[in-house]
């Protein structure tokens, strides 16, 4: 159900209208038997583009949802209940993560947090963090076997959000060695750093301040974490929330591993979510100038690219959210307070994805009342809400990624009832792309 605002005016006198998420259908719907939170889904890029999707309840089960080929060629949604081995029937899975270590093949790393429950009510509560791998690269992917293989590594405190990001090592400005670890944060106000042991085969821990300065010092336990690196990674743009509402945004030189900024506030309660973001990616801009210059017969001129713009999300679980402009110019000083429906909702979760296709990011905000909020900027540059998608159950999280491998992006939402995959309506995504490729044929031929 998509709310329709436009003859709604609330007391900013600003009036909504609708449409955009109205180009979505719900294609797809995978029920969990029992409720998941902001940190139960994963996703599994494979060497082949295509993608997959890790979902954990809280009572021990996990599912991987994926489209697999009919024997008719027709692609068909699969949800599996996978068996991780050393998940004691008493466990509760806090969080889990997972990374391809290959770009050429699968070579998956899959890690998961559980808490070991007791009915002894003196005992203190065991916490772990699974990893699970295969032996080998292979091409094939066999989440079957991946589940069987762990290693474990027992925890001294709770754990909270568990992501992985590259581990740069620079000499004389070269990149020596880039590999992936796990991030892990607990209860403890610390930020845990786990590396591959390839000599030993196990998983051990790194001296933070050794690798990631930023993490050196939290008021305390951290809930969300995004890492951003530019240049080459030759810069890391680390951000985090604590539970306490603080904030930090950090910018660290990798090349000598020091800090080059420093900036932090601290909201009132607590955020759920930060997101750094490209306003303006030279990717995107050099594949579009490589593009319109091979349709000129090689006639433009070179464009210099843009400058990287990052601006970082601060989604507050009451109070609005935050949009901070610019960040590496501004730091936290330029922000802007972003619109809601309802000051009696819980923000949770957010995804900057531009859905519409006409080259402006917007952002989608998930809540407690089972809605999806779009918004939008308009001429001006100002953020207002465009429409409301209702979904039934809370959100815990919102992704927009391509899960059937046609090429085109879906929009994946993580309720406390399952995941919902809503996909673009087929005529409406053709008239957009010949409506895109006849512009671009007439700034060719205008070359």
């Amino acid at each position: 159900m998509v709310l329709n605002f436009e003859q709604i005016r609330i007391s900013s006198g600003v009036i909504y209208r609708c449409g955009k998420m109205e180009q979505f259908r719900d294609a797809h719907f995978f029920y969990t038997p029992s409720q998941g939170n902001i940190y139960t889904i994963a996703e599994l890029k494979l060497a082949n583009g295509c993608k997959k999707l890790l979902v954990a309840s809280l009572k021990r089960e996990i599912f991987c949802f994926e489209y697999q080929e009919s024997p008719s060629g027709t692609l068909m949604p699969t949800a599996r209940d996978i068996s991780f081995t050393y998940i004691p029937n008493a466990a509760e899975i806090i969080s889990l993560d997972a990374f391809n270590k290959s770009t050429t093949s699968n070579e998956f790393v899959i890690g998961i947090t559980i808490i070991k429950n007791s009915n002894d009510a003196d005992s203190t509560l065991e916490t772990y963090l699974n990893i699970y791998s295969e032996w080998e690269e292979s091409e094939d992917f066999n989440i079957e076997n991946i589940a069987q293989n762990c290693l474990t590594v027992e925890l001294n405190f709770i754990p909270y959000k568990l992501c992985h990001t590259h581990l740069v090592t620079w000499k004389n400005d070269q990149i020596v060695s880039k590999e992936m670890v796990f991030i892990l944060s607990g209860n403890d106000n610390q930020v845990h750093i786990f590396k591959e042991s390839s000599s030993e085969h196990n998983y051990r821990e790194l001296e933070g301040n050794n690798f990631f300065p930023e993490f050196s010092k939290t008021p305390s336990p951290v809930v969300w974490i995004d890492i951003v690196y530019l240049n080459n990674f030759a810069r890391r743009v680390t951000s985090f929330v604590c539970e306490c509402g603080y904030v930090k945004l950090l910018v660290v030189d990798v090349k000598c591993n020091k800090l080059i900024y420093n900036f932090s506030t601290r909201f009132g309660n607590y955020i759920p979510r930060v997101q750094i973001y490209l306003e303006k990616d030279k990717t995107d801009l050099q594949c579009r100038n490589e593009f319109i210059k091979c349709l000129a017969d090689d006639k433009t001129d070179k464009t210099e690219d843009e400058e990287f713009i990052l601006n970082l999300v601060v989604v507050n679980s009451i109070l609005p959210a935050v949009m901070f402009h610019n960040v590496l110019k501004y730091g936290l000083s330029d922000y802007t307070t972003l619109p809601r429906l309802d000051n009696t909702t819980v923000l949770t979760s957010c995804e900057v994805a531009d859905i519409d296709f006409d080259g402006e990011k917007e952002l989608l905000i998930g809540n407690s009342a089972e809605e999806i909020m779009l918004l939008k900027r308009d001429k001006l540059g100002d953020w207002y809400l465009e429409e409301v998608k209702k979904i039934s159950g809370p959100i815990l999280g919102v992704k927009y990624i391509d899960m059937d491998g046609d090429g085109v992006k879906d929009l994946v939402i993580f309720s406390t009832k399952g995941v919902h995959i809503l996909q673009h309506d087929t005529a409406q995504l053709q008239k957009t792309i010949d409506s895109k490729l006849e512009n671009l044929l007439c700034g060719a031929n205008l070359l």
